[in-house]
């Protein structure tokens, strides 16, 4: 199977549930965020697991950096329960619009030029706040170019949630 450029993401319930649970009860002032796992088929990404912050993870208002061993145990538990594998990374901007900052390209970039992680694109979820309620959006980074991608909630047509 040839993987092809990411042109929809799809966010399972699970995955959303853990997402809008870190949102309800985060500081609001700082990032927050964590891994996504799922399976990347053709031109789309399943997410069918998000983490949490971790209890180590560092936050400060315009940067956030999961805590590895939270987000280990997180990848291993979704591997032998569906072969979910590290997709990519969701955070909040709790100031701004939901895009990418030189920070999160950068971030992304590292990732894709690591051979030992064995990306093919990297899958980015931004949640911003505005007037108390959350604007999401969905980016896909595939070798020098970063760009939106639809991000629909629910499975794809006849992928189980």
């Amino acid at each position: 199977m040839t993987l092809q450029p990411i042109t929809t993401v799809y966010l399972t319930a699970p995955a959303a549930e853990a997402i809008t649970t870190e949102l309800r009860t985060a500081d609001h002032t700082t990032e927050t965020g964590g891994i996504l796992l799922g399976h990347h088929t053709h031109d789309h990404a399943v997410i069918h697991h998000a983490g949490t912050p971790g209890p180590a993870a560092v936050r400060t208002p315009t940067y956030f950096l999961r805590d590895l061993a939270h987000a280990q145990a997180l990848a291993g538990t979704a591997f032998a329960h569906d072969r979910s594998i590290w997709i990519g990374e969701w955070h909040t901007h709790p100031t701004g619009a939901p895009i990418p900052s030189e920070r999160d390209t950068a971030t992304y970039r590292q990732l894709l030029g690591d051979p030992e992680l064995g990306f093919h694109s990297v899958i980015s979820l931004i949640f911003a706040a505005h007037d108390d309620t959350w604007t999401a959006a969905a980016w896909t980074c595939h070798s020098d170019h970063i760009t939106p991608v639809p991000l629909q909630l629910g499975s794809q047509p006849g992928i189980p949630s």
